[in-house]
């Protein structure tokens, strides 16, 4: 029977906490890794706010015109379908990496469906369009169908995730909003970079940037077949046990891993920033409750973490300068003190004004 080795709670967070790069403000090649697999952007800070908390600048671009249409750093529609920010120079690697393939759960038909409506959105998006109007040329131009009846919008048109797997392959990019719609971009002119295996290349950054895992975790982080690029590494992993969970790791970062010191700072995070999104929820948050209450279905809050714990969340109303926090449990005064000043720091608010609830 193959040996299970134990590594603590607090090694998983503080390598975790590092390789996130919640451990200081940095800038150059630590970001590579996190910006291969992602930062899930949206209304709610999104990536802007992810990013704030690990650097200041991409490169020698400030943050607030980093993610662009043209780059450094560009949002589009990649990991399961939701809005990521990416390195302009990934974008080949990401795109091929999620490319629907015959033998996926969903099969040819889909990887079929994917490429003629990518063949028609690089067709229609040749300038900056609002979606909806992106949406009813691209309709006029596929099979029947792929076309569906939109209760919502009353209308036909290609359903929304087959658009956004196809706005994927054919590397359609998000710009600013006009008029509250969403702008969608042709593809910009970047480097011609891939790789011979890209579900491998973003497995290898998954387990450096998350330490142990499953195969469970990284299909559903992925949202495309998993088996493929797990099969490739099997022979290098060992069995680790985190409290009760049993995950896999490459044994190469054993000691790296048991080595991690312990997290420390207090810190703000969007809903969706890697470091919730990319872990096994019940072992990063224990408590069911506490989980209910980080990952909701629908308008999900940020998270307060502290020294690599959620113990909170948080919800900001810029028009109202208003962020309200809810704590899970006491926070010494300090420590209050540091996600005060954090959360000033994030929303560059300088008449942002606290509601506390919870036993903060």
């Amino acid at each position: 029977m193959t040996e299970t080795i134990a590594v603590g709670r607090a090694q998983w967070l503080g390598h975790r906490w590092r390789r996130h790069g919640l451990n200081g403000r940095t800038n150059g090649g630590a970001l590579d890794d996190l910006l291969l697999l992602g930062l899930q952007d949206g209304r709610f800070g999104g990536a802007a706010y992810s990013l704030r908390q690990r650097t200041e600048r991409i490169g020698s671009t400030p943050l607030g015109r980093a993610i662009a249409p043209a780059g450094p750093l560009v949002s589009w529609w990649s990991m399961r379908g939701a809005p990521h920010a990416h390195r302009l120079a990934q974008l080949d690697v990401v795109r091929d990496a999620l490319a629907p393939r015959p033998s996926d759960e969903d099969g040819a038909a889909q990887a079929g469906a994917v490429a003629e409506v990518a063949a028609a959105l690089r067709a229609v998006v040749t300038r900056p369009m609002p979606k909806a109007e992106v949406s009813t040329a691209v309709t006029a131009r596929v099979s029947r169908a792929l076309v569906r009846w939109c209760e919502r919008c009353e209308a036909e048109h290609v359903p929304d995730g087959l658009f956004r797997a196809a706005g994927c392959q054919a590397q359609i990019v998000l710009g600013p909003e006009a008029n509250r719609a969403t702008m969608l971009y042709p593809t910009p002119d970047h480097p011609a970079v891939g790789v011979r295996q890209p579900r491998l290349a973003l497995l290898r950054a998954f387990f450096r940037v998350n330490g142990p895992t499953t195969r469970p975790l990284f299909r559903d982080w992925l949202g495309v077949g998993a088996d493929e690029p797990w099969r490739a590494v099997a022979s290098t992993l060992v069995r680790v046990r985190v409290d009760d969970r049993k995950c896999d790791l490459p044994e190469s970062m054993l000691d790296e891993v048991r080595g991690a010191p312990p997290p420390e700072g207090v810190l703000l995070v969007p809903p969706g920033d890697p470091y919730l999104r990319q872990a096994d929820r019940s072992l990063l948050v224990p408590d069911r409750a506490r989980r209910e209450q980080v990952w909701r279905a629908l308008s999900a809050p940020g998270a307060v973490l502290v020294d690599g714990e959620v113990v909170g969340v948080w919800r900001y109303r810029r028009a109202q300068h208003r962020m309200a926090v809810r704590f899970f449990e006491a926070l010494p005064r300090g420590r209050r003190e540091e996600m005060e000043r954090n959360a000033q720091w994030l929303t560059g608010d300088e008449r942002l004004r606290f509601e506390f609830d919870g036993v903060g």
